[in-house]
């Protein structure tokens, strides 16, 4: 049976909701921003996020186009494509009228591209019936002689067949036929022959559409003429603006037809804006489709004219989620403001100019994301434009450039392709200033309207307008990864009437990238505020620079024109607060299984804590859960008051952003402990935690239907709801690391669930410490009888907790009795030397257990002098034999108090 667009469409909206209403974010000023603002950032994300997943349908009909030899020697310049659709029979019957010229040396034959499941009936050259051939979604058509360079030739094509699929669909809303096309990036060919290239675009169009009288069509440009005869009814329209073919679109239903209009810059006739829309949903729509001509007032002051101003723009409603730009004539299935507005831009990037091929489809979606904040710049104000910058953050790996064409989920990336390109677009005006920026964008409009580009041409055009070199940041934010992280500090020197200040600027990033990026800094003083900017592209730098008046304080970055995260160093960290449970889970979205999970202890194992809310969200009063000592990023002077953090967290923006604007890992490097617990593993971790778990990332995200326990100790642990999109690993660990979980049901292979890794040197501060415990899905769905005590044996076992913090020898022997040292080496093959020191003589009894808690060896039982001492261990049981790789535990028992500490054997 064919399914039906609507069921399609809700599932495609369903899983869209679900992604990306758990992508919400508030960075760390979202705190102060309205709840109607943060709701309205919300729908903007979701909406974004159903385009992406409604383009990033599955792959299996598509194949990427690249350019065959068939192709190279003539240029398109116009199409005349008819179609007779019969819905209730699937069959449409087309022909379609190639008009080229020829660019190569002589040409014979030229290739097109058709779907293979269409049937050619007929094809003619110059008027005279010809040859063909067909290899897969290839049509070879032999011209009725050989052509010169410059010479124009006309080939048609008769087909017919049922298109129905990822890029036409036969459907229906409420009763009624609806007829609909969706054809980025490669579905052009899927309906009707054409060059399906976006550097070849057609310099003109006409599309005529015959179907039963009851529909109304829309389609792109000017509707030239609507004629019946009897039952059936033909719509003839017609662009003669370039046009790229997946841009091409019909959609057709019983629609009500409304028309706005909007004035042009230069004051001549104004040009309409026709929205078709489904009967009843009138009142639902108008309030943000007539926002239309005012964004377009607004982007052509800021880009220029509207492209397409000699014709129209307008939209036509379907049932597929979000909205797709097709050229004068958005498809929309959402119609929230911010969706109206990305939609609209696109005309300018995207529709005029177009990426030459979908590895810089960069160019279109970067460019209208960033859009719906500079629209909300212009008629709001910039702290909201601000506020929908931040939003838009992504701090995850991976390149924005895609060079896998074959996997449409990677083109149309909701983190990469939408949201970091919109912080490129963000990131570049604030290189360039907005004087050069604008400028730019005017002229690479004026050289590539109607046409395509690359990035590199798009570098090229605003180097040659700001005079400046862009190579460095081209390649670090499209071809490279990930973000710099800043380590800085400053001191101001009086000097008479004025001041000289110094700042440091270390890049503290764990990945190879150093980032060449000019940084803004703002300098206060006693006579008013200074904005000075500095050009840093070295891991380690120096800045002085002279200022009148007294320095009172120097802001870095203050406005948020760097992707970056400012983590400084953890300083002075106690870790004398014990646990510190962190929430960056949805409670809108969660909060039934959440409240659950708290009031079980899930989280801590029944140890007391302090709680910190990352959500973005409202905590609810609950009697299991103290109040919030804060929300957002966590800042370095709290996190370092806490022996351990346990991080709960989902994927997408709210959970990235504060984590990534929180100091985790100069908190393990001090020596802090940490839990994450998340099924956004490999975003979370990146390339810093990744290397510290001693982990591979599985390609593709799970779902997991068990969680199996390896490490002794540990319990099996049942899902207690869907787990999917979790990131696993490979089994096949690096030194100092520990497989705690694994999963096997369902997947290709035994992969890696939870993990445990053990630094050999501990942090500076505390050098027992530094162990980061990863355990991957989504943390409010796993059985709290089984991860309580899973957690509470990791707490005790894993990490220590209760943690008592040891300064110096001196101060603690007195009242602890008995000091308990870190080991070294360790990890260590197969001997390690255990210090300790003792307060007074006494009887020592010093142990090493297994992580199940079985006695492995007594190393020593007796008396011993006061002082420091230590023993040796050799990696052995009671009887001499060699213990397998793994994590232990040294006991240390006296009269007056116990110790405990944690080793990793290696062998």
């Amino acid at each position: 049976m064919r399914p039906t667009l609507s069921r399609m469409s809700a599932l495609i909206t369903a899983v869209a909701l679900l992604f990306s209403l758990t992508a919400f974010a508030f960075p760390a000023a979202a705190a102060d921003r309205s709840p109607e603002l943060q709701a309205e950032i919300a729908t903007a994300l979701a909406h974004r996020a159903e385009e992406a997943a409604a383009k990033a349908r599955t792959t299996a009909d598509f194949a990427a186009t690249s350019e065959t030899p068939g192709q190279m020697g003539y240029d398109v310049h116009h199409y005349d494509l008819e179609l007779d659709l019969e819905p209730d029979l699937y069959l449409l019957t087309g022909s379609v009228a190639v008009t080229a010229s020829v660019i190569a040396d002589t040409l014979a034959r030229i290739d097109l591209d058709l779907d293979a499941g269409m049937t050619v009936d007929g094809v003619t050259s110059g008027g005279s019936a010809t040859t063909i051939s067909r290899a897969g979604d290839l049509l070879t058509v032999d011209l009725d002689r050989t052509y010169a360079m410059g010479e124009s030739f006309t080939v048609k094509v008769d087909y017919q067949g049922d298109p129905s699929g990822q890029s036409f669909g036969w459907g229906d809303f409420e009763g009624e036929t609806l007829i609909w096309t969706l054809s980025e990036p490669f579905g052009a060919r899927e309906w009707w022959p054409c060059k399906d290239l976006n550097t070849d675009k057609a310099d003109s169009l006409d599309i005529t559409v015959t179907l039963p009288s009851d529909l109304i069509v829309a389609s792109n440009g000017l509707l030239q003429s609507d004629t019946s005869v009897l039952d059936r009814r033909t719509f003839h329209w017609k662009t003669r603006y370039p046009i790229a073919t997946y841009l091409v679109s019909i959609t057709a239903f019983p629609y009500a037809v409304f028309t706005d209009y909007y004035p042009p810059q230069d004051g001549g006739d104004p040009m309409p804006v026709v929205n078709y829309v489904f009967p009843g949903f009138l009142p639902l729509v108008d309030e943000n489709l007539s926002l239309t001509p005012q964004m377009l007032d607004v982007f052509a002051r800021a880009f220029g004219e509207y492209p397409f101003v000699d014709e129209k723009y307008g939209h036509a409603q379907f049932t597929w989620g979000g909205a797709m730009e097709h050229q004068t004539i958005t498809s929309f299935g959402a119609w929230s403001e911010d969706l109206v507005s990305h939609e609209l831009a696109h005309q300018w990037w995207g529709d005029d100019v177009t990426c030459a091929d979908f590895g810089h489809i960069w160019l279109n979606e970067g460019f209208a994301v960033w859009c719906e904040a500079f629209w909300k710049e212009q008629t709001v104000d910039v702290e909201t434009y601000r506020a929908y910058m931040d939003a838009a953050a992504y701090f995850g790996s991976g390149t924005i450039f895609v060079d896998d064409l074959t996997d449409f989920g990677r083109i149309f990336d909701w983190n990469l392709t939408y949201n970091k390109s919109s912080w490129v677009v963000h990131m570049l005006r604030g290189v360039l200033g907005d004087d050069d920026f604008f400028a730019g964008l005017h002229a690479y409009r004026e050289m590539f309207t109607g046409a395509a580009a690359t990035t590199e041409e798009f570098r090229d055009v605003m180097e040659s307008v700001s005079g400046r070199d862009l190579d460095a940041f081209f390649d670090q934010w499209i071809y490279g990864e990930y973000y710099p992280n800043y380590d800085w500090t400053w001191r101001a020197v009086p000097l008479g009437g004025s001041s000289r200040v110094d700042v440091e600027v270390r890049q503290i990033q764990g990945w190879s990238t150093v980032f060449a990026m000019p940084i803004p800094l703002r300098v206060h003083t006693d006579s008013g505020e200074i904005d000075i900017v500095v050009e840093n592209d070295l891991r380690e730098q120096s800045f002085s620079v002279s200022v009148p008046g007294t320095v009172t304080d120097v802001e870095f970055d203050p406005d948020g024109w760097i992707l970056c995260r400012k983590d400084g160093r953890v300083s002075d960290p106690s870790f004398d607060q014990g646990i510190l449970l962190v929430n960056a889970v949805s409670w809108d979205l969660y909060g039934d299984e959440l409240e659950l999970c708290h009031a079980d202890s899930a989280y801590t194992g029944g140890l007391p804590f302090d709680f910190w809310e990352a959500s973005g969200t409202t905590t609810p009063a609950l009697p299991e859960l103290p109040a919030a000592i804060g929300s957002g990023p966590v800042p370095g002077e709290v996190i370092g008051s806490y022996s351990t953090v346990v991080w709960i967290a989902e994927d997408g923006h709210d959970s990235m952003v504060n984590w990534a604007s929180s100091p985790a890992v100069p908190y393990l490097e001090a020596g802090g402990n940490l839990i994450l617990l998340t099924g956004d593993g490999r975003a979370h971790c990146g390339f810093e935690l990744t290397a510290r778990l001693g982990v591979t990332w599985e390609t593709y995200s799970r779902e997991l239907t068990e969680c199996v326990a390896v490490a002794p100790g540990l319990a099996d642990m049942a899902p207690a709801g869907v787990q999917n999109d979790c990131d696993v690993f490979l089994t096949d660990l690096d030194p100092g690391s520990t497989l705690l979980f694994d999963s096997t049901a369902g997947l290709p292979a035994t992969f890696g669930v939870g993990v445990l890794a053990v630094p050999a040197d501990g942090g500076p501060v505390r050098p027992g410490g530094g162990r980061l415990i990863y355990l991957a899905g989504r943390p409010t769905r796993y059985e709290h009888a089984d991860l309580k005590p899973n957690t509470a044996f990791l707490l005790a076992n894993a990490l220590g907790e209760p943690y008592t913090p040891v300064t110096s020898v001196a101060e603690t022997v007195p009242a602890a009795r008995v000091v308990l040292s870190p080991n070294h080496p360790n990890p260590f093959n197969p001997r390690t030397v255990i210090p300790f020191t003792l307060s007074e003589p006494g009887r020592v009894d010093l142990e090493v257990y297994d992580v199940a808690g079985r006695l492995v060896r007594i190393l020593l039982s007796g008396a011993r002098p006061a002082g420091p001492s230590a023993a040796v261990w050799e990696g052995t049981d009671a009887g001499g034999r060699p213990v397998p790789s793994g994590v232990y535990l040294v006991r240390l028992r006296t009269g007056g108090g116990q110790a405990s500490r944690l080793m990793t054997l290696v062998r």
